[in-house]
């Protein structure tokens, strides 16, 4: 295999896409989760401030497990292709 064939094959990793968009959702996890601990610092009542954190954190959570599942499907995906090392 000459160097250009074996940078093409490295360059054409399936799964590098796959792994980008699940990458991409751990970080809007993250991001969900800080924006749920920042809410606990703002100047409402006491019950608005903690109903609030506690939506921000569903919708960080329910992410972040989206996150998750989806990186399992990647993984198991992976494990069965004939790309597989």
């Amino acid at each position: 295999m000459n160097a250009h064939a074996l940078k093409t094959s490295l360059d054409c990793n399936p799964w590098d896409e796959e792994i980008a968009r699940n990458t991409q959702l751990f970080f809007e996890a993250d991001r969900l989760d800080n924006l749920a601990y920042t809410i606990i610092g703002g100047q409402d009542g006491p019950d608005a401030v903690w109903e609030r954190y506690r939506q921000a954190k569903k919708a960080a959570d329910a992410k972040r497990t989206e996150a998750y599942q989806d990186w399992m499907r990647i993984r198991r995906a992976m494990q069965q292709s004939p790309h597989a090392s």
